[in-house]
């Protein structure tokens, strides 16, 4: 138990002093967050048990929560109204805060030596909430922290399969929204194709930077378009790989002079023959002329001339905050001459992709559900300000959602038909 606490959380004490220190965030919080993860993990497929106790309290030791500490935030993790992942902020807002919470509740899950079917469940809802969807990844955590493997010091990027194109371009046309920016991948893919056409008949092919800026709220899609384009890139024959390593400021940004340099070259060798996706790019340029970020921007931008055919980057964030920051370098300004601008959805498209999580998880949306989510999102567009969730948030509500209808089931009875099992009704919305 010792071991597999250790290899769970050998990185939070190190990780929370530098969220703290150089990003403003409150150690009561992100303390509160990893107990929150440790807690509803333990109890996702029912009582904790014996083993789930030591483990939390073995987590407990290594960060050196004291007793009052411990008892301060379970009992705010009680105060919660509920099983609520949207309480994860700085789990969702930096990913490496987010790599490690799921690291422990992986930790959590292995504690008992099993994994049983809602833990999995909960595992893959962590995964798209602070993992950003990357499956592979988070496959690659459990596996290791179940075999007592360390992580190695430059991962080795998985070797992704080659995909026809076609297919990665339905999978775009498949998302809700995003008209002009489906319109500007599909006439950037069909330049690479006939650029690709005239080599094969000896004809000059124009050169052309393929490094993007995405620019949009906060859940406009810009992290799974990215995960489509690098797959487009490889299914062109413009990657040899194909993979998207992702990362933010805290993830290139060192604390020292020259550490910065060493982080973002480490990142940019993972990212080798794929693409680096690097999210709130602006937050680099936000400490003044003496911060480190700008030595991360400076090797980055030497990094992305050394290897023009083998790394595409696109930075992404908030409109006017990424316009600041590919003005403050003329290298970022000649580079990235691609921008896609990420619109907020309307109602009736976030309905939509509410109803893709109700049929991707065999749920239904009853008729006056589908009136009273109508009604909902529009009132809540109407009050949303600068960063509001978006796609994210219609993750949060559905999640909330089958939470209620579990509750609402059970509660009344213990033999349920198929369509009481998979029907959501305005209760569970409210």
């Amino acid at each position: 138990m010792e071991s597999l606490a250790t290899r769970s959380c050998a990185g939070v004490p190190a990780l929370r002093k530098t969220l703290v220190s150089a990003h403003g965030c409150e150690a009561l919080e992100l303390d509160y967050e990893l107990k929150l993860v440790l807690f509803l993990t333990a109890r996702i497929d029912g009582e904790t048990n014996h083993a789930e106790k030591e483990f939390a309290a073995e987590v407990g030791r290594k960060i050196d929560w004291s007793a009052a500490h411990d008892r301060l935030l379970e009992a705010r993790v009680f105060a919660q109204p509920g099983y609520d992942l949207s309480a994860l902020r700085f789990g969702k807002q930096h990913a490496a805060w987010g790599e490690q919470l799921f690291r422990v509740a992986a930790g959590m899950v292995l504690a008992d030596g099993s994994i049983h079917s809602d833990e999995r469940l909960f595992l893959s809802n962590l995964t798209y909430q602070l993992l950003g969807g990357d499956t592979v990844r988070a496959e690659q955590i459990l596996a290791r922290l179940e075999s007592g493997e360390d992580e190695p010091v430059n991962p080795v990027p998985p070797k992704m399969p080659k995909e026809d194109l076609e297919t990665c371009l339905a999978e775009l046309a498949k998302l809700a929204g995003l008209a002009n920016v489906k319109a500007e991948i599909e006439s950037l893919v069909r330049f690479l194709e006939i650029n690709k056409a005239r080599e094969k008949h000896h004809l000059k092919g124009a050169a052309m930077s393929l490094h993007m800026v995405f620019s949009g709220n906060p859940g406009t899609g810009k992290t799974t378009v990215a995960r489509i384009v690098s797959r487009i890139f490889s299914a062109l024959r413009v990657l040899d790989n194909g993979h998207l390593v992702e990362t933010d400021r805290l993830g290139l940004v060192g604390q020292y002079v020259g550490h910065t340099a060493k982080k973002t070259d480490d990142l940019v060798n993972q990212a080798l023959d794929g693409v680096l996706f690097v999210d709130e790019a602006y937050a680099l340029v936000a400490g003044g002329e003496n911060d480190f970020g700008r030595e991360a921007i400076d090797t980055l931008v030497k990094r992305m001339e050394d290897h023009r055919e083998r790394l595409i980057v696109i930075v992404a964030g908030y409109p006017d905050d990424m316009k600041r920051f590919i003005a403050t370098n003329p290298g970022l300004q000649s580079r990235f001459t691609i921008h896609l601008n990420f619109e907020d959805y309307t109602a009736p498209q976030l309905v939509a992709i509410f109803k893709g999580f109700c049929a991707t998880n065999q749920y239904t949306l009853a008729a006056e559900a589908e009136i009273a989510l109508e009604t909902q999102i529009a009132a809540e567009l109407a009050a949303a300000g600068r960063g509001f969730g978006n796609g994210r948030h219609m993750r949060n509500l559905f999640e909330k959602a089958i939470r209620k209808h579990a509750v609402r089931l059970c509660l009344r009875k213990r033999e349920w038909t198929k369509d009481e099992l998979s029907e959501l009704n305005s209760e569970d919305l409210a």
